[in-house]
């Protein structure tokens, strides 16, 4: 290569890095305010696994557990067994979780509610638009949620038995 090219090539290549990271900076910007603890929910609407349309909103009033995950994802593997037993706990304490499947088919999401023996509701997020309005990164991700729709605690990361009683019982609907 003589010198005219490889100064060329030098000048593309740096471009392209450039356009790169101003595309990473943009992506990490988000289109909205990162929803955080104090906040309230923001509000969205999905189908769900058996074919209801749901708004979050409709569940004011309740203790809820809006979750984050994947079927591939380990980590989100590792957790359903633990959420499925304080989802039979709490329940009838007017606890209700929120499973958003992301990006998968009605298929695969429905072959592992079966496979983990799940049975709270699971919404499915085709588009990933719940996704971005909460600028979920790493799944999973869980935001507990109390009665009046303010985000209590946002949790990155599988989670436990014992951690999700902790979390769970101060949004708890008070009688």
């Amino acid at each position: 290569m003589n010198k005219q090219v490889r100064y060329w090539m030098r000048r593309i290549i740096f471009l392209v890095l450039i356009a790169m990271i101003g595309f990473a900076l943009f992506q990490l910007v988000g289109e909205g305010k990162n929803p955080e603890v104090g906040d309230e929910a923001p509000d969205f609407k999905l189908t769900t696994l058996d074919g209801k349309e749901m708004k979050l909103s409709q569940l004011r009033g309740k203790a809820v557990m809006l979750n984050f995950w994947a079927s591939w994802c380990e980590p989100c593997r590792t957790e359903m067994p633990a959420m499925q037993k304080v989802y039979e706990k709490y329940k009838d304490q007017g606890f209700v979780i929120v499973a958003v499947n992301i990006a998968e088919t009605d298929v695969a999401a429905s072959q592992f509610a079966k496979q983990y023996g799940l049975t709270f509701p699971i919404w499915m997020d085709r588009d990933r638009e719940a996704v971005r309005l909460y600028q979920i990164r790493p799944i999973p991700t869980s935001f507990f949620i109390d009665p009046e729709g303010m985000i209590r605690r946002k949790v990155e990361g599988p989670l436990d038995v014992s951690r999700l009683e902790l979390y769970v019982n101060p949004i708890l609907p008070r009688t």
